[in-house]
């Protein structure tokens, strides 16, 4: 299964790469690989991450088998799991550490903690200090950061199906979206729309039982039936609280939102599986 999904993650970034080439997105490009530090183990760093004036004292430092971010007198834990080989390979979960402005307009700085797990079951920590108090400390499971957006701090990342929107595995099993955040001063607000990746986007799926399509995510009006045996592409993932829905097209080329709940939508032999 490992395999698998490093071979669908391979497939997917050769298809982000012609994409952006053929986009010709110059803010996107600069933003998914800029960063003003990335730090060393256990040496220190001095940085203004809340903009009043004073540098803040960053040591990103190892304890044992645990790793730790520390600013000024607050000492976060990163991760138990980390180990070095003789070869000084990392075994176990890979941590990396590093300083962001995701967004200019909130006049503070952040800091983005990577886990990178053998199993690819990698985790995002975006964390914000002020003085000595961290305002912010928030995890996305199952994900990688790609991109930003530093004018409106936008945060794009490749997630799959035990990240935040998990609860969708019970529908339609294995998938891969772009999933987005936003951040604001020491705030952060989860988007309601997630993008199915191309791969997904292209993927046929069969319906195991009728299912309604709504015009919209209110689910009112009927904009068409799938039957059962009939196909769909799922090109985007919404929730807000209890209320989920796949965004679909039918074999037609109709869009339609369908409500998700605790069953399979489609049958198990048409759903992408890689664990």
């Amino acid at each position: 299964m490992k395999i698998l999904k490093k071979a669908s993650i391979f497939l997917l970034t050769i298809t982000m790469i012609i994409g952006s080439i053929f986009a010709g997105n110059k803010t996107n490009s600069y933003a998914a690989t800029s960063y003003k530090q990335q730090l060393v183990m256990g040496k220190t760093y001095k940085y203004d991450l809340d903009g009043d004036g004073d540098k803040d004292i960053i040591k990103f430092y190892k304890s044992g088998h645990n790793v730790y971010l520390k600013v000024n007198k607050v000492t976060k834990k990163l991760t138990s799991d980390y180990y070095i080989d003789d070869d000084g390979s990392v075994i176990g979960t890979d941590c990396k550490v590093r300083i962001y402005d995701l967004n200019k307009k909130d006049k503070s700085l952040d800091i983005v903690s990577m886990l990178f797990s053998e199993d690819n079951y990698d985790v995002v920590r975006i964390l914000k200090f002020k003085n000595n108090t961290c305002k912010l400390d928030k995890s996305y499971y199952d994900a990688t950061l790609k991109s930003y957006d530093p004018n409106n701090g936008m945060i794009t990342m490749e997630e799959y199906e035990l990240g935040r929107y998990s609860s969708f595995e019970k529908a339609i099993q294995c998938f891969c979206i772009y999933d987005k955040v936003r951040v604001n001063g020491y705030k952060i607000y989860n988007q309601y729309t997630a993008n199915t990746v191309k791969f997904n986007k292209e993927h046929k799926y069969i319906a195991a039982k009728n299912l309604t399509a709504y015009t919209n995510t209110k689910g009112t009006k009927k904009a068409f039936t799938i039957k059962k045996g009939g196909k769909a592409y799922i090109h985007a993932l919404y929730q807000n609280g209890n209320k989920k829905y796949i965004k679909v097209k039918n074999a037609s080329g109709k869009y339609g939102y369908v409500k998700v709940g605790s069953s399979m939508l489609f049958t198990r032999n048409s759903c992408l599986g890689w664990r």
